[in-house]
């Protein structure tokens, strides 16, 4: 397996328990508790972004189109005054 060294900063609260987790035997070394603590978020992060790639996600232009689409069908009297009740309904059924 190939390394790439890193360099990080941490809160010295924060280092002073890594160090106390290796001297307990938890961990050879800090490398090793940062590998852990990263495959770790890894792993817990999986569904959330699975769930994140099947999902359609707009970028910049197609948010701003959009936005501007509304504006213009706003404009021209298509668009369709809401309530904020009628929105957090909306947002909280999803």
């Amino acid at each position: 397996m190939e390394f790439k060294k890193v360099t990080i900063s941490l809160p010295k609260v924060l280092y002073a328990e890594g160090i106390q987790l290796i001297d307990k035997g938890f961990f050879s070394n800090f490398s090793d508790l940062v590998r852990s603590g990263i495959r770790s978020e890894f792993k817990e992060l999986q569904p959330v972004i699975k769930d994140f790639d099947e999902r359609t996600i707009y970028g910049d232009k197609e948010l701003i189109a959009g936005v501007k689409e509304s504006m213009a069908e706003s404009r021209s009297g298509k668009g369709k005054i809401v309530k904020a009740k009628d929105v957090d309904n909306y947002f909280e059924a999803l």
